[in-house]
């Protein structure tokens, strides 16, 4: 378990301290309120870091012996799903609203480059120190978010039929990456293991914005951002075994880069058709697509060693149902 520095501590105090007061600006559940809705939401997104999420070099040698080509290899994620889910309670007789969501989506992607006429170098800092080429390669590339959002908000009607609703809040939650690659070099085989964990925490502001276009159907669409402390814990290991009668020597290369940085970035952005239905609960049915950004969310070691700065994009259909008690 990793220890937190006195930054680190403070910065956890003041999340409680605005948690706490976010909380206690929202009135308590009480038999009076107008009601407690639930809601699910599928999400079918797929991921790009590109072009930062380049992970090793090919280079082809042509007829002559020389270089033809010198590729990147870059990883291409495949769909995948995730969910969201929440309650959204509104009170009686309070300005404010309250809204507790939590976001979780994973993925991962695997890809091999065959043993042929190329070699291969790592593009991570510890595999490239290692000075060692490769001629093939299995890499798994892994990603998993959990996001939490607490929000306090209420809602105007500008018109009969055009509502918008402001909200402020508190956003945070982790995106752990890990990459797993096997180097083939033929008489060995070594093994790399990158990490890019992300905590972070910060005030999220949005507004959504409601349109009944036809009777139960309407327009319905989402703005927000998040401003968030970020601490990024990273560790690359590059590990080779003994081989080829002990002539070559195993070796184990760590590098470890734990930095954090104020004012990290998250823009929101939905926009689709909502579709209700009044029994003895309302049901809303919601399709749309939605795209989230986060600026500088990759910050792997470079053979360089510098730390990336890789954008992070999430985008694809949302499908969400929600329903009034």
């Amino acid at each position: 378990m990793l220890a937190l520095t006195s930054k680190e501590k403070c910065a956890m105090k003041k999340f409680h301290i605005y948690l706490l007061l976010l909380l206690f600006s929202m009135q308590p559940l009480s038999a009076a309120a107008k009601g407690t809705t639930a809601y699910a939401e599928a999400l079918v997104w797929t991921i790009s870091e590109q072009p930062a999420s380049i992970w090793g070099g090919v280079t082809t040698l042509g007829s002559t012996g020389k270089i033809s080509s010198l590729t990147g290899s870059n990883i291409a994620f495949d769909w995948n799903t995730g969910f969201r889910a929440g309650l959204f309670y509104e009170p009686e007789s309070s300005f404010w609203d309250s809204k507790l969501s939590w976001t979780y989506y994973p993925t991962t992607k695997s890809m091999i480059v065959p043993v042929g006429g190329h070699v291969l170098a790592s593009d991570f800092f510890s595999g490239f120190l290692s000075n060692d080429i490769f001629f093939g390669a299995d890499i798994n590339w892994q990603l998993a978010m959990n996001m939490f959002d607490l929000q306090a908000s209420h809602m105007f009607n500008l018109t009969r039929s055009i509502s918008i609703r402001p909200s402020v809040g508190i956003m945070g939650g982790t995106i752990n990456q890990t990459v797993n690659i096997d180097w083939n070099a033929i008489i060995y085989t070594s093994t790399e293991r990158v990490t890019n964990n992300f905590f972070g925490v910060g005030p999220s502001f949005g507004i959504d914005a409601k349109w009944n276009v036809y009777q139960n159907f309407s327009l319905a669409g989402n703005l927000a951002a998040a401003f968030m402390w970020g601490k990024w814990n990273n560790n690359d290991v590059y590990h080779r075994p003994a081989a080829f009668f002990g002539i070559i020597k195993p070796t184990t290369i760590t590098t470890t880069l734990n930095n954090s940085e104020l004012g990290t970035l998250m823009l929101d952005y939905f926009m689709g058709l909502e579709w209700f239905f009044k029994g003895r609960s309302q049901v809303n049915l919601k399709l749309g697509y939605e795209m989230q950004y986060w600026a500088n969310q990759l910050r792997m070691t470079s053979f360089q060693i510098l730390p990336l700065r890789g954008d992070l994009t999430l985008q694809g259909a949302t499908c969400g149902i929600s329903i009034d008690f």
